[in-house]
């Protein structure tokens, strides 16, 4: 029984990393319908900034996110504007390609700037486990899971209860109906690109105290992020909570139980072949996405 529960809290550890790593895939793909390859690059790009900030200036990873986030989503907000909107309306092609040599500059910059050395943040705040009963909780897990669930919910607020969150549904949901009733659909698109890119590096930047940094570390978190984005449904806030966890648990316990040591590898595979069910069976994702509005109360 400890070991279940041992590798249920690891489970739940991994799945609020997940779930902070994936929303901002999930949003930009359902909202303006643009597939972000290059979203593990922003995730690493997040990490080295968090990495920097901590060996050069002793800040927290804690409390670099929060300026991390504001520069992240500037960057994000001039990329749509110059690059991305001009693909949106083009073939899925041809915004998949874009996206996919932005990671490559993205990556290969990096690499240029501080060589492909892996690099560990430290961090205080984060550092060892808390004991309950006969197991143990990350500290590093669970900070990580506290602050998902704090953006998970603010999220889930912005997008219901303001009009600009109004707004990015309706765009969503029928942009031709949007832009008739006076939506700028540039404008939403741009905001919402910016917060998307703001919450990944985030995501990048509080995820660097458990995993090692290195430029090329994004393709494995992109492949994570569509499996769960496709698992959830497209710009689904809570989907993404619950796809992020089932595939966290399901990595766990396969971890955990499968014999010979393949464990971590067994896991990718029950993962992928999970999507494989899913998208044979439920097309449209395990949960709702982006909920209909209508757009002339936006």
């Amino acid at each position: 029984m400890d070991t279940f529960l041992q590798a249920f809290i690891n489970g739940i550890s991994t799945g609020g990393m997940l779930t902070l790593m994936v929303l901002g895939f999930s949003i930009v793909w359902g909202v303006m319908g643009v597939i972000n390859l290059a979203h593990g690059e922003f995730i690493m790009v997040g990490a080295y900034m968090a990495w920097y900030a901590s060996s050069n200036w002793g800040i927290e990873p804690l409390y670099s996110a929060v300026p991390i986030f504001l520069i992240m989503c500037a960057v994000g907000f001039g990329l749509q504007r110059v690059l991305v909107n001009r693909v949106i309306d083009r073939p899925h092609l041809v915004s998949l390609l874009v996206m996919f040599a932005v990671s490559i500059v993205i990556a290969n910059i990096v690499k240029l700037v501080f060589t492909a050395d892996f690099r560990r943040v430290q961090s205080d705040i984060q550092a060892g486990f808390w004991p309950l009963g006969s197991v143990t909780v990350p500290r590093k897990g669970f900070v990580v899971l506290i602050v998902a669930l704090f953006v998970l919910a603010s999220l889930q607020l912005f997008l219901h209860r303001t009009r600009l969150g109004k707004s990015i549904r309706a765009a969503a949901q029928n942009r031709e109906a949007a832009q008739i009733v006076g939506i700028d659909i540039k404008w939403v698109y741009a905001v919402t690109f910016a917060l998307c890119i703001g919450i990944t590096a985030v995501a990048g930047a509080l995820t660097a105290t458990i995993i090692p940094v290195f430029p090329f570390m994004g393709p494995p978190w992109t492949l994570r992020a569509f499996v769960i984005t496709a698992l959830s449904g497209l710009g689904s806030v809570k989907g993404a909570l619950g796809g992020a966890m089932a595939l966290g648990l399901i990595e766990s316990m396969v971890a955990t139980y499968w014999p010979g040591g393949i464990g971590s590898n067994m896991g990718v595979i029950f993962a992928f072949g999970l999507l494989v069910v899913a998208l044979v069976a439920r097309p449209q994702g395990l949960f709702d996405g982006l909920r209909p509005v209508d757009a002339t109360k936006a």
